[in-house]
């Protein structure tokens, strides 16, 4: 009998600790199926409300959903159960975290975890906490209930009992089993229904309480999602139709970027660009261009006389004679001023002036200005390829050479000369001496602060070269810089600048002090196919992983072969580097790179910047190149402000950072740390 009765006990402490461990794994595992909606759409209240029903059961100590690295996402604890009062009534316990890993740790309590998936990635974890003691105290009442009954009726009551456990018990935790399988199927249709099971039947309606919650959730659900639908179809037509818009504005940027707002004549930019392309085709087909600059003749006196208004009639009706007296092949552009430029492919010294001279006479005839008549005159200098200058830039500076002659000659057409030249023997003393600077420490670094209007303070600085000779003293950047590009040793002195950038960056980073800084790279540099190398040897000779630096490069730079830039920036040691476009707005057709350009900020030409406040077109083009630059999730940064204004109207219309004469030209390191005080201080 004895025997029997431990049999008959250890199969009901069996049967009763499979319900406790079924019931708990089903409860985990019905958290961890309703927690992964909530936690794709990161609604909490939601969370919180299925753990809070969980943790509502019977002798359930808490529920929790947690992350990987067992931090809470939500939890609910039982705060009548005597383990979880004690743990909250202690002092050492000062966070939730550490109430739960209390909890879980607990031999009292039995632990469930289950993980949360997703197409079988996991989410969280689902955790659930069961109280063994009333399955303990359980126990001990079964005990003395078989003791008496099998010493009572024997044989005959111990099988009643086990055939009561069968229907009491297996079958209707079989039912739950299956209830809990059907919600975690997302079938919600059958009812979870027990009839006379006691405990079993309130669990079970619990249960049944929980699908029709569950049900009504998942149908809001698939309203919501019905809803976000048809919102997100009227948020594809929005973008739909303000895409058309940018591309329209993007059209009338670049048209205004590269056309004289006045005349409507190409600007600089766009004539440079026709120069390299017919250049380009003179090279291919062995034949020569014409390169002249004109400028008119006391026109100063016509602005001081009559007036800007006037002026700028004059200037319309000088573009209008010019466009008259050249080829459909030539181009005409307006340089600024009074001072045209004009490119002819295809065509002789000797018919270049005759050109020169038909222009002449079409602005012969008198010019009527409202009340006023007038005779223009002009200079036109003339510079031939490849006889004077086989590119753009020295083309147009012999041609501007020349033209200044005639003007100083009082001569309508002058054909440059190499005695003209003035500045050719410093041009070539320069080139000799620039090796001696790189040698002997003559150059500098001096840093120009940038400004954040977002966060109010310095955060990076452009690094700008000086170079002072002990004898020529300071020599400035436009004058040795075209003599480094043409020669080949600006990558000598790009390498410099940039060993010179990295070791500061060391050192400031050594010091506590925080600040990116930005080089220039030219088109030359871009060429340089040791370039990533020698990016990467610097990083790691200088522990530089964080983006310290920013490479800068210009629109010119970048439109000379546009896809080798566009494959060099993508070099996986250039990526060390951040990048910037610098004066945006001056090139042709950049836009349509800009969006392959892995750049992270635009730098705004200051041509534009400087005269924004007076001029509506300027104040326009710099609005439009900040939405743009946002919207394509950039940062835009101003250079050349030098006046309150200026800055007021740069901050209305959203740009993140400037720099210019208002806070500081470039200083030596040793007086930037002084200045970049002074300008947060203000």
């Amino acid at each position: 009998m004895s025997v029997s009765t431990y049999s008959q006990y250890n199969n009901e402490a069996n049967i009763i600790k499979k319900a406790l461990y079924d019931r708990g794994e089903s409860l985990a595992e019905l958290l961890a199926s309703i927690s992964v909606e909530p936690l794709l759409v990161f609604d909490d209240v939601t969370l919180d409300s299925y753990a809070k029903f969980i943790s509502n059961q019977k002798d359930i100590v808490f529920a929790a959903v947690v992350n990987d690295k067992n931090i809470p996402l939500t939890h609910y604890l039982n705060k009548d159960n005597s383990y979880v009062e004690s743990i909250l009534n202690s002092k050492k316990i000062i966070n939730i975290h550490s109430v739960i890993e209390n909890l879980r740790n607990n031999k009292n309590i039995l632990f469930f975890e289950t993980p949360v998936k997703f197409d079988g990635k996991p989410l969280a974890k689902a955790w659930v906490g069961l109280d063994r003691l009333p399955y303990k105290n359980l126990f001990k009442s079964a005990l003395l209930e078989i003791v008496w009954v099998t010493l009572g009726i024997g044989l005959f009551v111990g099988g009643a009992i086990y055939f009561l456990f069968k229907r009491k018990i297996f079958k209707p935790v079989a039912i739950l089993m299956q209830g809990t399988q059907n919600i975690a199927n997302f079938n919600f249709d059958k009812a979870v229904k027990i009839e006379r099971a006691g405990e079993l039947t309130l669990l079970a309606d619990s249960f049944d309480k929980m699908r029709l919650q569950i049900k009504e959730t998942m149908e809001s659900r698939d309203l919501v999602m019905l809803e976000l639908s048809e919102l997100n179809d009227s948020l594809e037509e929005h973008v739909q139709a303000r895409t058309q818009e940018l591309q329209i504005l993007n059209l009338k940027i670049a048209h205004e970027a590269m056309h004289d707002p006045l005349t409507g004549l190409p600007n600089r930019v766009l004539v440079t660009e026709q120069l390299q392309h017919d250049i380009a085709h003179a090279e291919r087909t062995k034949t020569t261009l014409a390169v002249f600059i004109m400028d008119l003749n006391n026109f100063k006196e016509v602005n001081d006389t009559l007036g800007h208004p006037e002026g700028d009639r004059l200037l319309i009706n000088v573009a209008q004679r010019l466009l008259k007296a050249i080829r459909e092949s030539d181009t005409v552009g307006r340089l600024g001023g009074d001072e045209f430029a004009m490119v002819l492919p295809d065509i002789s010294e000797e018919d270049a002036v005759k050109v020169a001279d038909k222009i002449l006479g079409e602005l012969l005839p008198s010019f009527a200005l409202d009340n006023h008549t007038l005779k223009v005159g002009a200079s036109i200098g003339i510079a031939m390829y490849p006889e004077h200058g086989v590119d753009h830039t020295s083309l147009v500076r012999l041609a501007d050479v020349a033209m200044y002659e005639a003007k100083k000659d009082k001569r309508d057409v002058c054909v440059y000369r190499a005695e003209l030249d003035k500045y050719t023997p410093l041009r070539l003393s320069l080139m000799d001496y620039l090796h001696t600077a790189l040698e002997t420490n003559q150059l500098q670094l001096y840093y120009q602060p940038q400004i954040s209007l977002i966060e109010k303070k310095v955060v990076s600085v452009e690094a700008l070269i000086r170079w002072y000779h002990p004898e020529l003293g300071w020599i400035f950047p436009d004058q040795f810089i075209p003599i480094a590009e043409n020669t080949g040793l600006i990558n000598q002195v790009s390498d410099w600048v940039l060993e010179e950038a990295f070791t500061q960056w060391r050192k400031w980073q050594d010091e506590g002090v925080d600040l990116q800084i930005s080089i220039n790279l030219s088109a030359r540099d871009l060429a340089n196919p040791g370039l990533p190398a020698r990016i990467a040897e610097l990083c790691d000779k200088y522990n530089m992983y964080t983006n310290g630096i920013i490479a800068e490069i210009t629109e010119s730079a970048i439109m000379y072969n546009p896809e080798q830039v566009i494959e060099i920036m993508n070099e996986p040691d250039m990526q060390r580097l951040q990048f910037s476009i610098d004066d945006f707005g001056t090139g042709y057709s950049s836009l349509s790179y800009l969006k392959k350009l892995s750049v992270e900020e635009v730098k705004i030409d200051k041509s534009f910047i400087t005269d924004m406040v007076k001029d509506d077109d300027d104040a326009n083009i710099v609005k439009s190149v900040i939405d743009l630059v946002h919207n394509l999730g950039r940062v835009v940064v101003a250079e050349g402000v030098e006046d309150i204004e200026t800055l007021t109207q740069l901050k209305l219309l959203g740009c993140d950072k400037v720099q210019g004469y208002l806070f500081s030209k470039a200083v030596p390191v040793n007086e930037l740390m002084a200045v970049i005080t002074k300008i947060e201080q203000a």
